[in-house]
């Protein structure tokens, strides 16, 4: 019995030499050439976009030892060293890696030490690239539809715009000054409105925005081209002192001494410009000194009938470029448009509230279209009055034409 049991207990104490001798030889060829030191980690990474490139920024590790940093992406396809200028963990170490692709990326970064040992990895994911697809998806800011610019009365020019987006930047104003010298001026984006002081009328305004895809981003994207600003139109007073009468061979003529020079003598009181009694149409025709392109005019009504007897409600106005015919013939007069007379309350003949009062005596205005030629010569053709009446009277006329 004693001799069967010293057999299992030899095979037993072979085997545990054995083993023993295997694992310290796996130890030693582990650690052929010295223990394998880990570099310290890097922490607090971060990005940056950009235009066809990024920014990748983090917090060095602390480990004295680390020569530098190593980048990869695209797989491991591409790569880059960094220099690992500081090691406080304070401060941040940052690279731009420039030709990328419009694309997600994800990056890989290392600490490494000079003999090539690197840490374990830490990961940059979903880092956009931004480039011409994303360019291309840009629009200009919107300015004011209902009010895109006002002319002020010190002869500056306002420009109106909306609310723009979080991310935009700026917008380039393009335009010429009274020099004739091309300009920009910037218009932020937190003010709406920018004042042009030395804007040259009748020349074109154009405007660029600028914008960046997230807040932090490396690079500004402009909208790839201008935009034409809505035409600015300053408006003078035509040169009342130029004007004189016409009498053609069909035109109403005057009564009780309410000649039509008063049409322009810069009173709006009475007297003004009065006909005698005749079945309408009636027609006035008068010289204006010069050709001008009409933008509207005011005209004021006779206060002690407002909205009632021969104050005009509906009428005509007539253009030419040439002298007209003596005979009253309407070739050559182009129809510029249709007025009517407007009263704000729409109270009925003979009631008149304040609104009423304050409206004319600021003179109505009547707009001409835009696309109206540039005149010499107006003819009235007055069509009905507020009244009902056959005659009709007006106390003052102002012409409004585009400052050229």
């Amino acid at each position: 019995m004693n001799h069967n049991f010293r057999i299992p207990c030899l095979v037993m104490l072979l085997a545990l030499l054995f083993g023993c001798t295997k694992k310290d030889k796996d130890y030693q060829d582990f650690t052929k050439g010295g223990e394998i030191v880990y570099p310290g980690v890097l922490s607090n990474t971060d990005f940056r976009p950009g235009n066809l490139r990024t920014k990748l920024q983090w917090s060095p590790s602390p480990d004295p030892n680390i020569k530098n940093y190593l980048i990869f992406w695209n797989n491991g396809q591409d790569s880059m060293a960094v220099p690992a200028t500081s090691h406080n963990p304070a401060d941040t170490l940052t690279v731009v890696i420039s030709g990328l692709k419009e694309y997600v990326y994800s990056f890989t970064l290392y600490s490494v030490y000079e003999k090539g040992n690197r840490s374990v990895p830490r990961a940059i994911n979903n880092v956009r690239v931004y480039g011409p697809v994303y360019q291309g998806g840009l629009l200009n800011r919107g300015y004011n539809a209902n009010n895109p610019y006002q002319v002020n009365a010190d002869g500056t020019v306002s420009l109106h715009f909306n609310k723009p987006d979080t991310i935009n930047i700026s917008t380039d104003i393009r335009y010429t000054d009274t020099l004739g010298v091309v300009r920009d001026t910037l218009l932020l984006p937190g003010n709406n409105t920018l004042v042009l002081k030395d804007y040259k009328s009748a020349t074109t305004v154009k405007y660029q925005s600028s914008y960046i895809p997230v807040q932090g981003s490396i690079d500004t994207f402009k909208v790839s081209k201008f935009d034409d600003f809505p035409k600015i139109i300053r408006t003078v007073l035509c040169t009342k002192s130029l004007f004189q009468p016409l009498l053609l061979a069909n035109d109403i003529t005057d009564a009780y001494g309410w000649v039509m020079q008063n049409l322009w003598d810069g009173s709006t009181g009475e007297p003004g410009f009065h006909t005698p009694g005749q079945t309408f149409p009636q027609f006035f025709t008068f010289d204006m000194g010069v050709q001008s392109q009409l933008q509207y005019f005011r005209l004021w009504q006779r206060s002690s009938g407002l909205y009632n007897y021969g104050n005009p409600k509906r009428f005509e106005v007539w253009g030419s470029q040439n002298a007209p015919d003596p005979s009253g013939d309407w070739a050559g007069w182009t129809l510029l448009t249709t007025f009517t007379s407007v009263k704000p309350s729409g109270s009925p003949v003979g009631t008149n509230t304040q609104a009423d009062i304050d409206f004319a005596a600021a003179g109505e205005p009547f707009i001409f279209p835009e696309t109206i030629p540039q005149v010499r010569y107006l003819r009235f053709k007055i069509l009905e009055t507020w009244g009902a009446t056959n005659y009709f009277h007006i106390c003052e006329l102002s012409f409004y034409k585009i400052d050229q």
